[in-house]
Parts: C-alpha cells; structure tokens; sequence
C-alpha cells in the first residue's frame, strides 16, 4: 500500500475515518508555534505529533469507504519540520521521507537521524534525549546528559566528557572504544578501523538532541554490538532563533596530604613498623568554571543558516586538571523543489591540562626478620590497602605527589566536515548521498614519572647506546598522534513496494572510507618542558597505519499484518589495513631505572632511566591484515497491543580493534546478539521499558588498567566473552490524573549487566598457558548502574522545573586478574634477603561502588525568551575513585553551575 499525502480537501475525510476505525486513536492536538516542541507519547517524554504525523493509520485503512470531503480553501505542502522537529529534511517533496523518520520501524534513510522522532512501533530498544529533555535537565556534557538513559555505563574521566567514559549494555566505558559516536550520523571515534577512542564530544549548548539505539543495528556500523550513538546538531531547515547563554561553576578541590612511605619492618611475630617520610601538605579551595555559547539560525527563501560557537574553561578532578575548548559549527541548508543539501564544518581546540597518570602510592620496601615470611603473600597481607590509605588523604591534590604535574598537557585538534544531499524521487523514494572528511591531531606531553620536576633548562639530550635510550630523570615524553579520514556513501529507500504478497520498505546503502593514523612518541632533553608542537630530541616509538574500508547494508520492512512488522537484513564489512613499522619499543617503551648508568652517558651517574630493546629497525617493516564478513540481523516489531510495542531481534556485529600496538593479523571481534523488550504508555501517566539482552562475543578485546610509563594502554584478548542483562526505565507524570499546571514526576533507569571473560588466557614464551581469568569479570565494566528522579514543573506561564537525582554507579574490576579493592601492585620477593618490594600499588585492583546526588532548577522568565537556572553535581561532596586507569582517579568534587540563556 502506498502513503497518501494529507491535503486540505482529505483531511475531514481522513479524521472522520480515524473516529469510527475500529483501532481506537488519540484525538490529535494542534500544532504549536513554530519553534517550540510539542508533548509527544513516547517513553522518553517528547511532544504530541502535529495531526499529520497519524496519517500513517489512514495509509493502513484504504478498505474503509471514505466520503467526499467539504471543499476547502487549498493548503501548501506540508513544512517538514512540524512533522519532525529540528528535521533533517528541508524540500516540500520530502513529506513522505519526513512521514517514516518521525514513526516508523526503521531507521530513517538520512545517517543524520538515528532513530524515528516517536519510538511506539520501532524494532529496537531505544532513547531519544529531546531538546526539552536537555533544557530541564542542564547537563554540563554528553555523559550527564545520558546518565538517565537506561543501558548507558557511565565512568566520568573529564568534566567536558571529551575523553569517552560511556559504554552501553555490559561494554568497557574505557574512550568509549565499543561503541560507535556519531554526530550527524559523522563517526566521532578518531578513527573507526585503526583506533575507535573517542577523545572529542560536541558540546551540549550545540545539540539539538542525542540518539541511542541498543538494540538490533544494521544500517550502521561497525562497532554495532552493543549499540549507537548519535548526536545531532541544530538544523538549518529550522524557525528562525538567536541564542545566547552562559554559566560559571564553581568546584570544591579538596586537597589534603601526602605522607610517603619509606620502608616496612616486620619483626618476628609478623607485627610490621611503618617508617614515614616528611608529610607534603595541600591546601582546599573553590575552582571557577566557565562556560558560554551564541548561535543563531536564519532563513531566507529556501537557504537556512546555522553558525555557532561554545567555549569553557572547567575545572577537573585534580588540582592542576583545566579543560579548555574552542569549538566552532557551521551549516547552510539549500530547500529545492525534489531535493535539499545541507553542508556543514566543525572546527574544535582542546587546550587541557589533563594527563593519565594517576596516584600509585609509595613503592614500599618490607624488610622481614624471618627471611621465610618474605612470600607475595604475606606482602599483600601486611602492605594491603596502604595505597587506598594514603589516596583518602590525599584528595585532589595531585601536586602534592607530583609537584611538576602542572607542565601535563593534552592538545586537540578537530576539523570534520560533510555535505549531505536527499533526491526525493517520488513519495516513496529517497536517495541520500553525502561525502565527508576529518582531522583529528591528539598530542599529549607527560613527565615519565610523577617525581619529575624538569625546571625548563633543556640540558642533555636522551643517550642511544644501541637498542637502549637512556635518559634523566627530569625529562618529559610526548605521544603524538594524527587522524584523518575521507569517506562517501549512498543510501536509498524504496517505501511501499510490493513483493512477495506484503507491503514493504526497502532500504540499502553502500560506504567507501579511508583512514590513517600516525602514532609517534618522543622524548625531550633533561629538564625540558615539552609544549604543543614540538618533536622531542629521540623518537623511540612510531608506526603509521592506512585503512581502506568497504561498508554496505540491505535491510526490508515487512509488513506481515496490520500490526507486526519483521525487518530482515545482513551488513558487510570489508577492510584492508597496513601498518607501517620505523621504531617500535618493546611494549611502546617501559621506561626504568638504571642505577648506576652506564659508562658515557650524560647524567648523573647514580640514577638515570632506561628504555630497552627498541627496534630502530624492526623486521617487519611493513605488514597488513585484511577481512571480510556478511553479518546477518532480524528485527521485529508487534503493535497490536493498547499504545505499547513489543520488539525484539538478533543481530551479528563487528567491533573494530585499536591496532596501534596489536600483532598482525588481528582477529575480528564478533558478537552475536539478542535482545527482546516491551515500550509503553498505555497506563495514563506511566510510560515504561524494559528490555532483556543476551551476546556471545569471539576473540573480545579488553583494555588492561595500567599503561607503560612512556607507552600506552595494555590490551588483552579473551577467546570468549559473554554478556547478559536486563534494562528498565520508567516515569511516572501527576498531571493526568490531576490536571492544572504542577506535574510532579518520577523517573528511574536501572542496568544489570553480567560481563563474563568466558575464555581467557595469557601464554608464556614457550606457549605454555601462564594466566586463565576464565570466569573473571570483564575489565571496567560495572555490574549495577541505576538513576531516580525526583521532580517538580510548572507548565503555564512562568515556566519551571526543579528536580533531584540520585545516581548509583556499582562497583568494578580494572584488570582482567579481578584484583580485590586494597590487593593490587607488582610483588618482588626474595625469601633469602627477606625483603619484597611493592610497586603501584594504586594502580590495579577493584573500584567501590558509588551514589552520587545531583539537582537543578530552571525558570523561562515568562514569554520574553529568558532563562535562568542553577544546577549542582555530587553535592554530597563525596570523595571517590572514578577509575584505576594508570593509578587511582578521583571523581571531581562538589560542583555549582548557574547560569543564563536569551532567545529571541
């Protein structure tokens, strides 16, 4: 059956049939003013569809008799944009491309829009964070913002959440490496087949809204296992609007003390004696944060507009931790008569003072008087929690261990940019064809350890004394890495075919992208601090890979009765990638002491550092991989029930691998996924999800908690890892049963998520097996995450809305071993000298579980386009471990925001 289009002379007619049909619907309501987001019933609390959005209940009914309607005067074509607001669609030709986007069980065509504006009827778990839902809620980033989506992990790493820290459905939240980032349907991982870290995030002020499906994909990918996120943009086909906004905030850093731990005695009886050295002393204080933002968007005929620019200035976790960001966008939107085109560029600068090394605690030395006792064991016994011990005094003050820490930086640099055309061909048949490119450098300059202290003096330059490089202890390194990529692709949809006996839509699209990367680290001279752009004095790691990709997908909507929809399909991935290899250290470069250097060298002779076995020439020189698979999905979505969706489906994805310190070949990380759910409102007042999920994963990679002091991220590899869960989501709205302009709401997500290392093993030398973490919790994965809502809103007048949410983030392992919370380090013991010695002790091991308290207040100063609001994260001001990447993190601590918006 065909779509019809909604013309003034049908429509009486249209809603006539719609009173008597025997599939009772809501009576619509009428559209409202251009601009603002009408109540939609969906189960994340949306707007009710302007009345041409049911159309799509008359297209099901052609057998009804329909009587001839009163003449009427005739109407325009239907705007686009009040069936779907901030659409992506802009040419009057494009109703029935616009129709499916905003309700179908599909995805929509245009790779700018993720998922359909109203979810009732979609194949797929999903959450569609509204434009209203950002402006009650006022998150500072994208991880605040998506804290209330059910499935989301959230691990916060940055106060700008630039730097990942989201995962979905049992996936590590590590750089958000699993999952596949979209803005504007543009992949946001730096680069998807090489290394998928995702080390930018637009800001929130620029977002119209954010998408996520965690549930069957196969119209994008890779890294679909586990879900999709997609942000979108302000779109140019919008009612004309200036805004400007801004906010300070204010932190509490507390900074408390640290007391090294010289040496250990134990005595006879194993009672130890703990030898202290000198206590550093930090001091509290209130950070100040800024954010500020202007955009405007404008129309003239069929042209659109759309220019913004988002700045901040944030305080992070640490004391000497800035988050500092320029970001720019712009878009212009061509209106045709058949087709419309929308170009856009984003231009983004990260200046952080932002690194990954985090407190280990003292190395420790303890000397037994029994030389026996001296076991790992006993060690772990005696020595066990010391490092937690000293990380609760110490607080935020990361200067109190590493004075130098300050010189730390992280530098971004992001242009992305993509044209994007729609072909309306007829009612039914869209052809969306877009090309698009990125550059993304990433450079960051570290000291090698956190006793560093380089006073600017650029002294002597690292000594290469064959394979080893030995440098001072004052020196910094740099890893300095280049992302670019350049990518075209087509997609078509042919709606309302016949075939087969049943209606359906058909989609399929095909996507060519290449990428490289560079990934070079460097050291600088003795006492040199190493700023943005420069190259340091020796290279002692570098290696560049090249990505050729093939991606393409056919998928059909079939619909099998009037109310069951199945959406069979399959996506194909083929890639070819070569690396290149010019210096590779082993492990990209274990620094460690050497004491006393060796004869030559330039440094003091009583200690200096080391990096061994560095392959200036490596064999080979070049190497590559190459793979193909046909990944296979079925969806289905059942609408028979009174306003609620039942839908379910399976799915064979692939997550790409970060490459850069892989072995060639690398295996495919496969996943086979299940996953079945339940979307309602049809309890007056109550919308509700609840989903279950199931995954078999094939050779799982999994990032490990420490790094090389001057390399980067361990990665293992489990034979099989298994994922198994459930989510709920729920809210609970007073107003329709108690009518008036006060709703009192309540709204809560929970995720259970059993990430198993089914198949795990690590090998020796020889081959033999030297670890099995079979049956070992997945590294940084959380089991329980979960968010209630409290709230209050008037909805007449002065608008406003004030609500409390307490957020519960459960406890996790950071290493593929399990190591208990109080239990990690590296033992080294000697049961002839009696002595063992312990070194990073912070850096492995369990991360405790943690509820944080979180509320905001919003107030629209009447009909003048003014607004202000207050909001406070963790104001409980607990102190916690957010993460054991590389050391133990504090989560960033009480923090203020209050600030403004004008739109006219």
């Amino acid at each position: 059956m065909r779509l019809v289009r909604v013309t003034a002379a049908s429509a009486a007619a249209i809603f006539a049939v719609l009173s008597v049909s025997a599939v009772a619907q809501e009576p619509p309501t009428p559209a409202p003013p251009a601009g603002q987001l009408p109540p939609v019933d969906v189960i994340q609390k949306q707007a009710t569809p302007a009345p041409v959005a049911k159309k799509k209940s008359a297209a099901k009914k052609k057998t009804a008799p329909v009587s001839p309607a009163p003449a009427v005067a005739a109407t325009p074509p239907v705007n686009p944009e009040t069936i779907n607001p901030n659409s992506v669609y802009g040419s009057p030709a494009s109703t029935g491309a616009a129709e499916r986007a905003y309700e179908s069980a599909i995805t929509p065509v245009n790779p700018q829009q993720l998922i359909p504006t109203d979810l009732q009827g979609f194949s797929s778990s999903a959450t569609h964070v509204t434009a209203q839902d950002i402006a009650e809620r006022q998150p500072s980033n994208v991880n605040e913002a998506l804290t209330r989506v059910p499935g989301v992990i959230v691990i916060a790493d940055d106060p700008n959440a630039h730097h990942g820290g989201i995962g979905l459905r049992g996936s590590p939240p590590r750089r958000s490496r699993k999952m596949l980032v979209m803005e504007d349907g543009h992949t946001v991982n730096l680069a998807l087949w090489l290394d998928p870290s995702v080390h930018y995030w637009a800001p929130m002020e620029r977002m119209e809204s954010v998408e996520v499906i965690r549930g069957t994909v196969l119209t994008h990918g890779p890294n679909n296992n586990f879900g999709v996120i997609n942000s979108r943009n302000i779109s140019p086909f919008g009612p004309n609007e200036t805004v400007i906004s801004s906010a300070i905030g204010f932190t509490e850093t507390k900074a408390g003390s640290f007391t090294p731990i010289d040496d250990i005695q134990v005595d006879a009886a194993g009672n130890p004696t703990i030898i202290y050295g000198d206590t550093v002393q930090g001091k509290s204080d209130t950070d100040l944060s800024a954010r500020w933002h202007v955009h405007t968007r404008q129309s003239v005929d069929n042209v659109g507009l759309v220019a913004s620019y988002t700045g901040a200035d944030v305080q992070g976790a640490w004391d000497t931790e800035r988050l500092r960001v320029n970001d720019f966008y712009g878009a212009l939107g061509f209106k045709g008569t058949s087709s419309d085109l929308v170009v856009s560029a984003i231009h983004a600068r990260q200046r952080d003072n932002y690194d990954e090394q985090n407190f280990l605690g003292s190395e420790l030395e303890l000397t037994f008087a029994n030389a026996g006792d001296a076991t790992d064991e006993n060690a772990a016994r005696i020595a066990g929690g010391l490092a937690e011990q000293q990380f609760n005094l110490l607080k935020h003050c990361k200067t109190c261990f590493a004075p130098a820490s300050g010189l730390n930086t992280y530098t971004g640099e992001v242009w992305r940019g993509q044209i994007v055309h729609n072909a309306y061909l007829d009612e039914d048949t869209t052809i969306t064809s877009r090309v698009y490119a990125g550059y993304h450098r990433r450079d960051r300059y570290q000291l090698v350890s956190t006793e560093s202290e380089p006073n600017g003096a650029a002294d002597e330059p690292p000594f290469v004394d064959g394979d080893d490089v030995f440098f001072g202890e004052d020196t910094m390194f740099g890893r300095l890495r280049t992302f670019r990529h350049l990518g075209g692709e087509v997609r078509g949809e042919w709606a309302n075919q016949s075939l087969l006996g049943f209606r359906q839509d058909f989609q399929a699209g095909i996507r060519y992208e290449y990428q490289d990367m560079s990934n070079k680290n460097v050291l600088g001279r003795d006492g040199e601090i190493l700023e943005n752009g420069d190259k340091g004095s020796v290279t002692f790691f570098d290696r560049s890979l090249t990505a050729n990709t093939v991606s393409a997908f056919l998928q059909s909507n079939i619909y099998v009765a009037k109310d069951f929809n199945v959406l069979p399909g399959v996506r194909f991935e083929w890639y070819d990638v070569n690396r290149r290899n010019r210096v590779v250290a082993a492990e990209e470069g274990e620094a460690g002491e050497e004491d006393p250097c060796p004869v030559g060298t330039p440094f003091n002779p009583d200690e200096c550092l080391v990096i061994e076995d560095i392959l200036f020439s490596p064999d080979p020189a070049r190497d590559s991989t190459s793979s193909f698979n046909a990944l296979p999905g079925i969806a289905f979505a059942y609408t028979g029930l009174y306003r609620s969706t039942l839908y379910g489906g399976y799915h064979r994805g692939l997550t790409t691998n970060v490459l850069r310190n892989e072995d060639f070949p690398s295996p495919d990380e496969i996943g086979d996924n299940f996953n079945i759910g339940l979307r309602s409102s049809a309890i007056k007042g109550f919308d509700f999800e609840v989903a279950g999920f199931y995954q078999l994963f094939e050779d799982f990679q999994y990032g490990e908690s420490f790094s090389a002091i001057t390399g980067d991220r361990e990665f293992g590899r489990a034979d099989e890892v298994e994922i198994s869960g459930v989510e709920l989501y729920g809210r609970l709205n007073s107003q329709p049963f108690t009518g008036g302009p006060l709703n009192l709401f309540a709204e809560g997500n929970y995720t259970y998520a059993r990430s198993i290392l089914k198949s795990a093993f690590t090998f020796d030398d020889t081959g033999a097996i030297d670890d099995d973490y079979s049956g070992n919790h997945v590294p940084e994965v959380p089991t329980h995450v979960a968010a209630l809502t409290l709230g209050i809103e008037g909805t007449t007048g002065w608008r406003w809305n004030a609500s409390a949410t307490y957020t519960y983030r459960g406890s996790f392992f950071t290493d593929a071993a399990n190591t208990p919370y109080g239990l990690g380090g590296e033992y080294e013991c000697d049961d002839v000298a009696g002595t063992c010695e312990i070194e990073e002790a912070g850096e492995g091991g369990g991360v405790p579980s943690v509820w944080l308290l979180s509320a905001r207040f919003n107030l629209h100063l009447g009909d003048t386009g003014a607004s202000v609001f207050v909001s406070g994260d963790n104001l409980l001001d607990e102190f916690y471990i957010t993460d054991r990447e590389d050391g133990m993190k504090a989560g960033i601590g009480r923090t203020i925001w209050t600030g403004f918006a004008y739109k006219f």
